[in-house]
Order: structure tokens, then sequence, then C-alpha cells
């Protein structure tokens, strides 16, 4: 890691699910026990339930378990976990 982001820019990171934040932090959801990457596509936490972790081998020492989502434990997934695009004349 090169840098240590500040928790606003670690907010904003969340916010916009900013891809290049990613291996820079993770954060750990208290309410449910999930550690997150930045650009997990999961609804973010509330303020007060968040913690940040600059691993997440800290994360789980915290007691938090990878987000199925993101899978911050699993970089070589990073990147590829885009939404499906819809397609036109299709709903959901």
């Amino acid at each position: 890691m090169s840098h240590d982001p500040t928790e606003d820019t670690r907010w904003t990171a969340i916010q916009t699910r900013d891809r290049s934040m990613d291996g820079h932090f993770v954060y750990g959801v208290l309410s449910t026990g999930i550690v997150c990457r930045p650009s997990c596509p999961s609804r973010p936490a509330r303020p007060e339930n968040v913690v940040f972790h600059e691993t997440v081998e800290a994360a789980r020492e915290g007691g938090f378990r990878p987000c199925l989502r993101c899978r911050p434990d699993q970089p070589e997934t990073w990147g590829k976990l885009e939404r499906p695009a819809l397609t036109p004349g299709r709903s959901r």
C-alpha cells in the first residue's frame, strides 16, 4: 500500500464504489459481521456501523467474514464482478 487514505477519502470511495481504492483498505459492517472492499456493489452501511481495516486479515481477526458479493479475500476476482447489463426490451 503506497498511501494511507483518510476517513473522508474512504467514505467517498465507498459511496462512489471506487475500484481504484480496492486493496488500500476494507471496511467491516458491525451489524452484519461482514467485511467488504470499497467498490462492493452491496448497499453501503450506515456510518455508525462501519469500522475500517487495512487488510482482510485484520478484519477477520476482528471477527468479520468476507462478503460473498465483492469477495475482498480474493483479489483475483476484483474487476470481474460487474453488474450484468440489461438487454433492451427485457425487464428484470
